[in-house]
Protein backbone atom coordinates (compact mmCIF):
# COMPACT_ATOMS: atom_id res chain seq x y z
CA UNK A 1 0.00 0.00 0.00
CA UNK A 2 1.23 3.55 -0.93
CA UNK A 3 2.20 5.78 1.80
CA UNK A 4 0.57 8.93 1.00
CA UNK A 5 1.34 10.29 4.21
CA UNK A 6 5.11 10.09 3.03
CA UNK A 7 6.87 13.77 1.63
CA UNK A 8 10.14 15.25 0.63
CA UNK A 9 13.36 16.97 2.25
CA UNK A 10 12.03 20.44 3.22
CA UNK A 11 8.61 19.79 2.20
CA UNK A 12 5.77 19.18 4.92
CA UNK A 13 1.78 18.91 5.36
CA UNK A 14 0.63 21.25 8.29
CA UNK A 15 -2.20 20.06 9.75
CA UNK A 16 -5.01 22.42 11.88
CA UNK A 17 -5.46 20.56 14.95
CA UNK A 18 -8.62 20.52 15.81
CA UNK A 19 -9.34 22.70 12.76
CA UNK A 20 -7.74 25.54 14.24
CA UNK A 21 -7.71 26.28 17.77
CA UNK A 22 -5.55 28.71 18.86
CA UNK A 23 -7.66 30.67 16.30
CA UNK A 24 -11.20 29.45 16.39
CA UNK A 25 -13.85 27.13 18.38
CA UNK A 26 -12.09 24.03 18.34
CA UNK A 27 -13.77 20.49 16.26
CA UNK A 28 -16.35 22.72 14.69
CA UNK A 29 -17.01 22.43 11.10
CA UNK A 30 -16.74 26.65 11.31
CA UNK A 31 -12.60 26.49 12.25
CA UNK A 32 -12.42 23.40 9.91
CA UNK A 33 -13.78 25.70 7.07
CA UNK A 34 -11.54 28.58 8.03
CA UNK A 35 -8.95 26.35 7.67
CA UNK A 36 -9.84 25.44 4.57
CA UNK A 37 -9.65 29.25 3.14
CA UNK A 38 -6.15 29.30 4.25
CA UNK A 39 -4.99 26.94 2.05
CA UNK A 40 -4.51 24.15 4.49
CA UNK A 41 -4.97 21.17 3.17
CA UNK A 42 -5.08 18.61 6.47
CA UNK A 43 -6.64 18.83 9.35
CA UNK A 44 -6.65 16.21 12.89
CA UNK A 45 -9.73 15.78 14.63
CA UNK A 46 -10.92 13.68 17.62
CA UNK A 47 -14.23 11.38 17.29
CA UNK A 48 -16.55 10.20 20.00
CA UNK A 49 -19.69 7.84 19.97
CA UNK A 50 -23.26 9.09 21.46
CA UNK A 51 -25.69 6.97 22.80
CA UNK A 52 -27.34 6.13 19.71
CA UNK A 53 -24.15 5.28 18.05
CA UNK A 54 -23.63 8.19 15.88
CA UNK A 55 -19.77 9.67 15.64
CA UNK A 56 -19.41 12.85 16.85
CA UNK A 57 -16.58 15.44 16.94
CA UNK A 58 -15.39 15.67 20.48
CA UNK A 59 -11.82 15.57 21.97
CA UNK A 60 -13.14 14.88 25.77
CA UNK A 61 -15.81 11.85 26.78
CA UNK A 62 -17.59 14.91 29.19
CA UNK A 63 -19.11 17.63 27.94
CA UNK A 64 -16.13 20.16 28.67
CA UNK A 65 -18.11 22.94 30.84
CA UNK A 66 -15.59 25.43 29.69
CA UNK A 67 -16.75 25.21 25.74
CA UNK A 68 -20.52 23.97 26.22
CA UNK A 69 -23.69 26.17 26.44
CA UNK A 70 -26.80 24.47 27.12
CA UNK A 71 -29.96 25.37 24.93
CA UNK A 72 -30.69 28.35 26.64
CA UNK A 73 -27.07 29.59 26.23
CA UNK A 74 -25.79 29.15 29.87
CA UNK A 75 -22.33 27.78 30.53
CA UNK A 76 -22.57 23.96 32.09
CA UNK A 77 -22.42 23.77 35.63
CA UNK A 78 -22.53 19.61 35.48
CA UNK A 79 -18.60 18.53 34.81
CA UNK A 80 -20.46 15.23 34.48
CA UNK A 81 -22.37 14.52 31.57
CA UNK A 82 -21.08 11.65 29.62
CA UNK A 83 -21.49 11.79 25.77
CA UNK A 84 -22.07 8.38 25.42
CA UNK A 85 -25.02 8.56 28.19
CA UNK A 86 -26.75 11.50 25.57
CA UNK A 87 -28.19 11.04 22.26
CA UNK A 88 -26.89 13.09 19.26
CA UNK A 89 -30.64 15.14 19.26
CA UNK A 90 -29.57 15.97 22.95
CA UNK A 91 -26.28 16.79 22.23
CA UNK A 92 -27.49 19.30 19.07
CA UNK A 93 -28.64 21.56 21.48
CA UNK A 94 -25.74 22.39 23.28
CA UNK A 95 -23.64 24.80 21.85
CA UNK A 96 -19.56 25.16 21.37
CA UNK A 97 -19.59 29.19 20.08
CA UNK A 98 -16.77 30.40 22.12
CA UNK A 99 -14.35 29.40 25.19
CA UNK A 100 -16.13 30.24 29.23
CA UNK A 101 -14.87 33.55 29.78
CA UNK A 102 -11.86 33.38 32.47
CA UNK A 103 -11.57 29.71 32.32
CA UNK A 104 -8.03 27.86 32.47
CA UNK A 105 -8.97 27.16 28.58
CA UNK A 106 -9.78 30.86 27.71
CA UNK A 107 -6.48 31.62 29.23
CA UNK A 108 -4.43 29.14 27.04
CA UNK A 109 -5.93 30.63 24.07
CA UNK A 110 -7.12 34.23 24.49
CA UNK A 111 -6.90 34.78 20.63
CA UNK A 112 -9.47 32.37 19.91
CA UNK A 113 -12.20 33.57 17.95
CA UNK A 114 -16.41 32.26 18.84
CA UNK A 115 -18.03 30.98 15.89
CA UNK A 116 -21.61 31.94 16.49
CA UNK A 117 -24.09 29.03 16.44
CA UNK A 118 -21.31 26.50 16.25
CA UNK A 119 -22.40 23.18 17.49
CA UNK A 120 -21.25 20.05 17.89
CA UNK A 121 -20.76 18.11 14.62
CA UNK A 122 -21.13 14.67 13.48
CA UNK A 123 -18.20 13.16 11.30
CA UNK A 124 -20.56 12.80 8.34
CA UNK A 125 -20.96 16.52 8.66
CA UNK A 126 -17.13 16.76 8.05
CA UNK A 127 -17.32 14.20 5.18
CA UNK A 128 -19.79 15.70 3.34
CA UNK A 129 -17.97 19.03 3.56
CA UNK A 130 -14.64 17.40 2.72
CA UNK A 131 -16.85 15.56 -0.06
CA UNK A 132 -17.29 18.98 -1.85
CA UNK A 133 -15.21 19.84 -4.81
CA UNK A 134 -13.30 22.35 -3.77
CA UNK A 135 -11.76 20.21 -0.72
CA UNK A 136 -10.95 16.93 -2.51
CA UNK A 137 -7.29 17.16 -2.12
CA UNK A 138 -8.29 17.29 1.87
CA UNK A 139 -6.43 15.09 4.17
CA UNK A 140 -8.11 13.62 7.32
CA UNK A 141 -6.33 12.54 10.43
CA UNK A 142 -8.82 10.98 12.76
CA UNK A 143 -8.26 10.75 15.97
CA UNK A 144 -10.45 7.66 17.97
CA UNK A 145 -10.98 8.66 21.33
CA UNK A 146 -11.21 5.47 23.86
CA UNK A 147 -9.31 4.80 27.01
CA UNK A 148 -8.67 1.11 28.53
CA UNK A 149 -8.19 3.07 32.35
CA UNK A 150 -11.97 4.53 32.64
CA UNK A 151 -15.43 2.35 32.31
CA UNK A 152 -18.51 2.99 30.19
CA UNK A 153 -17.05 5.98 28.71
CA UNK A 154 -17.07 4.99 24.90
CA UNK A 155 -18.45 1.88 23.36
CA UNK A 156 -15.93 -1.23 23.26
CA UNK A 157 -12.94 -0.72 20.32
CA UNK A 158 -14.80 -3.24 17.79
CA UNK A 159 -17.99 -1.63 17.57
CA UNK A 160 -16.01 2.28 17.45
CA UNK A 161 -14.10 0.88 14.77
CA UNK A 162 -16.77 0.00 12.99
CA UNK A 163 -19.17 2.53 13.08
CA UNK A 164 -16.56 5.03 12.04
CA UNK A 165 -14.67 2.69 9.13
CA UNK A 166 -18.80 2.89 7.87
CA UNK A 167 -18.70 6.56 7.56
CA UNK A 168 -15.33 6.57 6.06
CA UNK A 169 -16.70 3.74 3.40
CA UNK A 170 -19.74 5.82 2.73
CA UNK A 171 -18.16 8.79 1.66
CA UNK A 172 -14.90 6.60 -0.03
CA UNK A 173 -12.64 8.28 1.73
CA UNK A 174 -10.33 5.26 2.57
CA UNK A 175 -7.82 6.93 0.66
CA UNK A 176 -7.54 10.56 2.22
CA UNK A 177 -7.11 9.48 5.82
CA UNK A 178 -5.09 8.37 8.16
CA UNK A 179 -7.06 6.78 11.74
CA UNK A 180 -4.52 7.40 14.43
CA UNK A 181 -5.23 6.81 18.59
CA UNK A 182 -3.60 6.81 21.82
CA UNK A 183 -5.22 3.78 22.55
CA UNK A 184 -3.29 1.04 19.90
CA UNK A 185 -6.30 -0.77 20.69
CA UNK A 186 -8.27 1.05 18.19
CA UNK A 187 -5.97 -0.06 15.48
CA UNK A 188 -5.24 -3.29 16.29
CA UNK A 189 -9.25 -3.69 15.42
CA UNK A 190 -8.88 -1.54 12.44
CA UNK A 191 -6.12 -3.69 10.44
CA UNK A 192 -8.73 -6.60 11.26
CA UNK A 193 -11.52 -5.19 10.07
CA UNK A 194 -9.92 -3.02 6.70
CA UNK A 195 -6.29 -3.33 6.64
CA UNK A 196 -6.58 -0.93 3.66
CA UNK A 197 -7.18 2.44 5.85
CA UNK A 198 -3.56 3.94 7.36
CA UNK A 199 -2.44 3.65 10.71
CA UNK A 200 -0.99 6.24 12.86
CA UNK A 201 0.52 5.24 16.20
CA UNK A 202 0.22 8.32 18.49
CA UNK A 203 3.25 7.93 21.57
CA UNK A 204 4.18 9.83 24.30
CA UNK A 205 6.77 9.08 26.40
CA UNK A 206 6.60 11.62 29.56
CA UNK A 207 3.61 12.46 31.46
CA UNK A 208 2.18 15.99 30.84
CA UNK A 209 0.52 18.28 33.35
CA UNK A 210 -2.62 17.10 31.72
CA UNK A 211 -2.11 14.01 29.58
CA UNK A 212 -0.47 11.06 31.42
CA UNK A 213 2.14 8.71 28.88
CA UNK A 214 1.29 6.32 26.89
CA UNK A 215 4.19 3.95 26.18
CA UNK A 216 5.92 2.11 29.35
CA UNK A 217 6.02 -1.06 30.12
CA UNK A 218 3.32 -2.96 30.74
CA UNK A 219 0.93 -0.20 29.26
CA UNK A 220 -2.30 -0.79 28.72
CA UNK A 221 -2.85 1.48 25.85
CA UNK A 222 -0.57 -0.37 24.42
CA UNK A 223 -2.01 -4.04 25.01
CA UNK A 224 0.45 -6.30 24.33
CA UNK A 225 4.24 -6.75 25.69
CA UNK A 226 6.94 -5.82 23.84
CA UNK A 227 11.11 -5.82 24.26
CA UNK A 228 11.46 -3.22 26.12
CA UNK A 229 14.67 -1.73 24.01
CA UNK A 230 11.43 -1.34 21.35
CA UNK A 231 10.03 1.37 23.72
CA UNK A 232 13.23 3.26 23.41
CA UNK A 233 12.65 2.81 19.78
CA UNK A 234 9.84 3.28 18.56
CA UNK A 235 9.86 3.27 14.73
CA UNK A 236 10.74 -0.43 15.11
CA UNK A 237 7.75 -0.99 17.28
CA UNK A 238 5.17 0.38 14.97
CA UNK A 239 6.83 -0.94 11.67
CA UNK A 240 6.17 -4.54 13.80
CA UNK A 241 2.20 -3.75 13.95
CA UNK A 242 2.59 -2.68 10.44
CA UNK A 243 1.82 0.94 11.09
CA UNK A 244 2.01 3.64 8.26
CA UNK A 245 2.48 6.94 9.91
CA UNK A 246 4.06 7.57 13.33
CA UNK A 247 2.29 10.84 15.32
CA UNK A 248 5.01 11.44 17.98
CA UNK A 249 4.42 14.42 21.03
CA UNK A 250 7.49 16.82 19.53
CA UNK A 251 9.45 16.80 23.02
CA UNK A 252 10.24 13.03 22.53
CA UNK A 253 11.48 13.10 18.98
CA UNK A 254 14.87 12.75 18.13
CA UNK A 255 16.17 13.41 14.47
CA UNK A 256 17.84 9.81 14.49
CA UNK A 257 14.28 8.21 15.23
CA UNK A 258 12.89 10.16 12.15
CA UNK A 259 15.50 8.92 10.04
CA UNK A 260 14.49 5.37 11.43
CA UNK A 261 10.92 6.00 11.15
CA UNK A 262 11.62 6.71 7.27
CA UNK A 263 14.15 3.72 6.43
CA UNK A 264 10.84 1.76 7.40
CA UNK A 265 8.89 3.31 5.36
CA UNK A 266 6.76 5.62 8.36
CA UNK A 267 5.71 8.79 7.92
CA UNK A 268 6.00 11.18 11.19
CA UNK A 269 3.42 13.98 12.28
CA UNK A 270 4.56 15.50 15.39
CA UNK A 271 2.19 17.14 17.56
CA UNK A 272 1.05 19.92 18.97
CA UNK A 273 3.90 22.12 17.71
CA UNK A 274 3.01 25.62 18.23
CA UNK A 275 6.38 27.58 18.95
CA UNK A 276 8.48 28.89 16.38
CA UNK A 277 11.37 27.57 17.37
CA UNK A 278 10.10 24.19 18.17
CA UNK A 279 8.19 24.54 14.39
CA UNK A 280 11.84 25.08 12.94
CA UNK A 281 13.48 22.45 14.80
CA UNK A 282 11.22 19.65 13.73
CA UNK A 283 11.38 21.19 10.32
CA UNK A 284 15.35 20.52 10.27
CA UNK A 285 14.70 16.97 11.91
CA UNK A 286 12.84 16.11 8.59
CA UNK A 287 9.54 15.04 9.92
CA UNK A 288 6.51 14.80 7.36
CA UNK A 289 3.71 16.91 9.35
CA UNK A 290 3.28 19.35 11.75
CA UNK A 291 0.48 19.27 13.67
CA UNK A 292 -0.62 22.68 15.48
CA UNK A 293 -3.23 24.88 16.46
CA UNK A 294 -2.44 27.81 14.66
CA UNK A 295 -2.04 26.40 11.08
CA UNK A 296 -1.22 30.41 9.59
CA UNK A 297 1.59 30.69 11.77
CA UNK A 298 3.29 27.60 10.64
CA UNK A 299 2.01 28.63 7.20
CA UNK A 300 3.71 32.22 7.53
CA UNK A 301 7.19 31.05 9.10
CA UNK A 302 7.34 28.03 5.84
CA UNK A 303 6.65 30.91 3.32
CA UNK A 304 9.07 32.82 4.91
CA UNK A 305 12.00 30.19 5.93
CA UNK A 306 11.45 29.08 1.83
CA UNK A 307 10.11 25.48 2.99
CA UNK A 308 7.42 24.16 1.01
CA UNK A 309 4.40 23.16 2.61
CA UNK A 310 0.97 21.88 1.80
Amino acid sequence: MKNSFLTKPNYIRIYGHRGARGDIVENSLEGFKYTFDLGIKAIEFDVVVTKDNIPILFHDYRLNKDMVKDSNGNWLDKPDLKIIDLTYEEISTYSIDSLKPDSAYSKRFKKQKPAKGAKIPRLTDLFKLVAEKKNKDVFLNLEIKTTPTQDAVTPDNKSMVSLILEDIQKFELEDRIVVTSYDFRNLYELKKQNSNVLRGFITLQQDLSTTKKNVYEGSPWMAKTFPLEDLFLLPNLIKSLEGHVWSVFYRDLTKQNVELAHKHGLAVNVWTVNREKDIIKMIDYGIDGIITDYPKKVQDICKLKNIEWF
